[in-house]
């Protein structure tokens, strides 16, 4: 029987599992055998949905693994515009291109050589998967016919976007190495990288229709893969989507072929090895995070100079790792400590606290505007209580600034007892309402009270930018307290505006009492003040502030015709906020479980959304993507894993309003309940869009 008819009939059995006898003994060991076989049975499909297929297509470069002639597994990477992959059909994959100078594989792409593909978008941490066969082979065009396609979660990926640059001149040859061990280059790549991808194979024809080749990606902080000489590695296996497909692979055949890529000088160092599993004994409690390790004997080391033609934005490293600390010398949670620089008094109710790293490591960069999550540990409390204060300056290396108004334990707690030289739990900062670097537009800043705090670091931001790039446009900067005692930063706003002539400073007092000067005036901030103090002009407004003030704004913008995408806004609790889009344009999407009562309605263009555990409200717009991808940039702790409506793990209860969904979904949802990986706030029956809390 040949293979192709073998593998239809495997498929058309209901016994035939996805994975073979090594998988399924690697999964036994650690025990998670059923979870497994439900999980691959619902998962593991036979062609690509149709958000798999538009993924691979955006992408810019695509990973994948085969094997030489001799049986070799190696990973690689195919480059180009995207579109350069494409998908005719849900069970064919196209790529074009040809392979980059030095590729290992490059004469290995024949008609019916088996092929591993893994889609990677570094700057969302999407990923999906895809295992095929080539059909044919068309210069420099070949074509997949699709045997496993399956979604994989966000974990350890390394955040960084890449940008297209030209590598010299066509003619000049990049410049390929071969060697039989790891050289001194080689070794301080490896010490400092953060991820690699990873080729094994099953080649067996009693693997049914796991056989194949499989390419996954590892992650980890600089550090995770140990060099312990220049022919052994070892690195960690952390907890993954427990298919166990390559240490399956590896328990098989244990040939396999690492990819270190450079990010700086876009070398691609590819690395043969034989791997051995690791279970037990004492090098585990040397990788923080790790449920078993692989050590891997060098055979074979190639390195491609300067074939990748990328340039990469600065990595921003998974939240599953503790923020830049070495994976040997870090804490087993995402959590870290810093340690508390000074405490500054802002008004009799806001307090500022200042933070440095406890061994000098240099801290990350944030956007303005974005939030540190801390953990506070509340007296009468079980556990300690995570809450989130907007970073209130620039972003710097070497310190971090929170202003806190005392209201609620918390932030009484912080009050009260944090001092000089105490530690605090934090997280690295997250968030998604930030300014917006890329626009040309004066932006307008408006906040009150304890709404200041993203504004300012907002601000000084558009001030050391302009200064920076040579910019003109105008900033406008209004706050309104009750008094200039109970404003935040008085002296230092009013400083910034006599020393930046485009900074316009208007401050407002809603004591009747209150003392006036020169860049305050009594009374509110109100559309009346705006549209008296506003020249006539096209602006970004940022709100901040409380619920009543920022609803009477925004409103009050939008009868003044301002577009609903240039108004920004964060609230502090629940809002009701009520946002008015331009227009509906969004394609109509279905629920699946209720057809009927949804089908003349759309997903919503812009909305606010509440977290309900944290009591935080963000402005979710169609650029955030779905829900679980907004809930991730805003912050929010969001389970997860297939990333497609397969499994089922993101199930949210929904306590206000309705989502819609991108595409099928194959889990069972829970009445009340939402997959997130796969929704969107959904508009109501009249077009508008409508709140909706998350219990998250």
């Amino acid at each position: 029987m040949s293979e192709t008819s073998s593998m239809s009939s495997a498929a058309g059995s209901t016994d035939a599992g996805p994975f073979h006898a090594a998988e399924i003994a690697v999964q036994q060991r650690a025990g998670v055998t059923d979870e497994a076989d439900r999980s691959g049975r619902r998962g593991i499909r036979r062609y690509m949905p149709e958000q798999h297929r538009q993924f691979f297509a955006e992408q810019p470069f695509m990973v994948f693994g085969g094997v030489d002639a001799s049986g070799q597994p190696w990973a690689t990477l195919r480059v180009g515009a995207p579109g350069f992959v494409s998908s005719p059909d849900a069970r064919t994959l196209r790529i074009e291109g040809g392979a980059l100078p030095g590729d290992p594989l490059a004469d290995s792409w024949r008609e019916g050589a088996l092929i591993g593909g893994l889609g990677l978008q570094p700057q969302t941490r999407r990923r999906n998967r895809v295992n095929g066969r080539v059909s044919s082979v068309n210069g420099d065009v070949v074509t997949l016919e699709v045997l496993q396609s399956f979604g994989n979660c966000a974990k350890y990926i390394q955040g960084r976007a890449p940008e297209f640059i030209s590598r010299g001149s066509a003619g000049a040859p990049p410049e390929i190495e071969h060697a039989t061990e790891l050289n001194k280059s080689d070794r301080a790549l490896l010490a400092r990288a953060d991820t690699f991808f990873i080729a094994s194979a099953n080649l067996a024809s009693e693997a049914n229709l796991a056989r194949g080749v499989d390419v996954s990606h590892r992650g980890g902080m600089p550090g995770f893969v140990r060099i312990d000489d220049a022919n052994t590695l070892t690195t960690p296996d952390f907890s993954g989507n427990r298919f166990f497909n390559t240490l399956g692979n590896l328990t098989h055949d244990p040939r396999a072929g690492l990819l270190f890529v450079d990010f700086e000088s876009g070398d691609l160092l590819y690395v043969a090895a034989r791997a051995e599993i690791i279970w037990e004994g004492p090098d585990l409690a040397e990788f923080p995070l790790a449920e078993r390790l692989v050590r891997f004997r060098i055979t074979e080391v190639r390195r491609s100079r300067a074939v990748l033609p990328f340039r990469w934005s600065a990595v921003d490293y998974a939240p599953q790792f503790p923020a830049l600390k070495p994976a040997q010398e870090s804490d087993s949670s995402v959590w870290r400590k810093l340690r508390i620089a000074a405490v500054h008094d802002e008004t009799p109710s806001i307090r500022s606290f200042y933070m440095e790293s406890i061994d000098d490591t240099p801290l990350p960069p944030f956007e303005p505007g974005q939030f540190l999550p801390i953990r506070v540990p509340v007296e009468g409390a079980s556990t300690p209580i995570v809450r989130t204060y907007t970073l209130s300056d620039a972003s710097d290396a070497q310190r971090y600034r929170i202003s806190v108004k005392r209201q609620g334990a918390a932030s009484s707690w912080l009050h009260d007892h944090l001092s000089a030289g105490m530690h605090i739990d934090t997280m690295a900062p997250r968030g998604a309402f930030t300014y917006d670097r890329s626009t040309t537009r004066a932006a307008v800043f408006i906040s009150a009270g304890i709404g200041i705090t993203p504004m300012l670091a907002m601000l000084q931001h558009a001030i050391a930018a302009r200064t920076t790039n040579a910019q003109t446009k105008p900033l406008y900067f209004f706050h309104g307290a009750r008094n200039d005692s109970e404003r935040p930063f008085s002296a230092y706003l009013k400083e910034l505006a006599d020393r930046h002539a485009d900074v316009s400073m208007h401050l407002f007092d809603s004591d009747s009492n209150a003392v006036i000067d020169s860049m305050s005036s009594s009374g509110r901030v109100s559309i009346a003040a705006l549209k008296r103090l506003l020249p006539f002009d096209d602006y970004d407004f940022y709100l901040c502030g409380p619920d009543a003030f920022m609803r009477d704004l925004y409103e009050g913008l939008r009868a003044l015709n301002v577009a609903d995408e240039r108004i920004r806004f964060e609230a502090f609790g629940p809002a009701s906020v009520k946002r008015t889009p331009d227009a509906v344009t969004s394609t109509t999407l279905k629920q699946p479980n209720d057809e009927s009562s949804n089908a003349a309605r759309q997903p919503a263009d812009a909305v606010p959304v509440t977290f309900s555990r944290t009591q935080r409200t963000m402005q979710w717009l169609p650029k955030n993507g779905t829900l679980l991808e907004f809930a991730e940039a805003c912050g929010i702790d969001a389970p997860s894993s297939c990333r497609s409506g397969i499994c089922g793990t993101c199930s949210t209860r929904v306590l206000q309003g309705s989502v819609a969904y991108d595409g099928p979904t194959e889990a069972d949802i829970a009445p009340g309940h939402a997959l997130i990986c796969m929704s969107r706030p959904l508009a109501d029956e009249n077009g508008s869009a409508q709140a909706l809390t998350l219990d998250l």
